[in-house]
């Protein structure tokens, strides 16, 4: 595996007066390829994410770790 995409959607945050979804992919890319190096790096594309505390955004990186290295 070369790259892998990941994208996920959330309701608008209550503070910008839109009832808007935001989105927000996260891209893996590795200089040799994922599977030989068994780690990426991480790129993060969107227009608008909000988050309530550093742990939700540590959850979706954990939640992308175990989808790509499921035995570590």
């Amino acid at each position: 595996m070369e790259q892998a995409s990941f994208e996920f959607s959330q309701e608008g945050n209550c503070l910008n007066n839109q009832d808007a979804a935001e989105f927000l992919k996260i891209e893996c890319l590795g200089s040799l390829g994922i599977d030989r190096e068994e780690k990426c790096f991480y790129v993060l594309k969107t227009e608008g994410w909000s988050i309530d505390s550093v742990q939700e955004l540590q959850e979706l990186f954990d939640r992308i770790h175990k989808s790509l290295f499921p035995q570590k």
